[in-house]
């Protein structure tokens, strides 16, 4: 997981909220009426993909678009149509996060101040294909941290056989690289860049290398 810029809102967003948002609060705080049937959430799920950059705001593999609702509808049903409260996601993620909440928060992919980028969060621990928290941590920020690890499940046995993989073709190609087969800078620019699947992952990699990448 790293951070996102998710931009300005799409036009017609505000007229759907506006729309449809009264009766998610009726229902979920005032018990009134049926469960709301509507998800025109999905109507927006391409802008939201592009904002994205086709990455799974979550475990960043390419994904086709669910809109993921950050804080969950039934907790939170007046951000059901917010902009700023949607996540570009896997199935696999919206699968296992659903309306799953912690009464800390989660790591919010798209935080709004450097320190609550799930950077400052989390290490990405390339021996082992695990996102951890980071040890320097508060008690609050660190289960915080661990609570959004195991509500999305980001250590599922399958995701760290793939970062391991990916982790294992990164070493042959600087293998190759330190052999003398030279690896263009653009390259490194494009592997390391947020735009690509499982960047976290390989920044990791580079800086174990003492390889610049030049990102942030």
């Amino acid at each position: 997981m790293h951070w996102v810029d998710r931009g300005q809102e799409p036009q017609g967003l505000p007229e759907v909220r506006a729309r449809y948002t009264t009766k998610w609060i009726e229902y979920y705080r005032h018990k009134l009426g049926g469960k709301p049937t509507d998800s025109y959430w999905r109507q927006f799920k391409c802008q939201l993909n592009r904002s994205f950059f086709q990455l799974c705001g979550y475990c960043e593999v390419f994904c086709q678009t669910e809109v993921e609702h950050f804080r969950p509808k039934s907790k939170y049903p007046e951000l059901v149509y917010v902009w700023s409260n949607w996540v570009n996601s896997c199935h696999a993620c919206n699968n296992a996060k659903s309306e799953k909440w912690s009464s800390r928060g989660l790591v919010d992919p798209c935080a709004r101040t450097r320190a609550a980028r799930p950077e400052e969060y989390f290490v990405f621990d390339i021996t082992t294909g695990r996102i951890r928290p980071k040890s320097d941590l508060s008690v609050a920020r660190y289960l915080k941290a661990t609570n959004t690890i195991e509500i999305l499940r980001l250590n599922a046995y399958w995701r760290t056989k793939q970062r391991l993989k990916w982790i294992r073709f990164l070493s042959h190609v600087f293998g190759e690289a330190q052999s003398g087969t030279a690896i263009h800078p653009d390259a490194i620019l494009d592997i390391s860049s947020r735009e690509a699947e499982l960047s976290s992952w390989t920044r990791s990699y580079l800086q174990e290398q003492g390889i610049d990448y030049s990102g942030e």
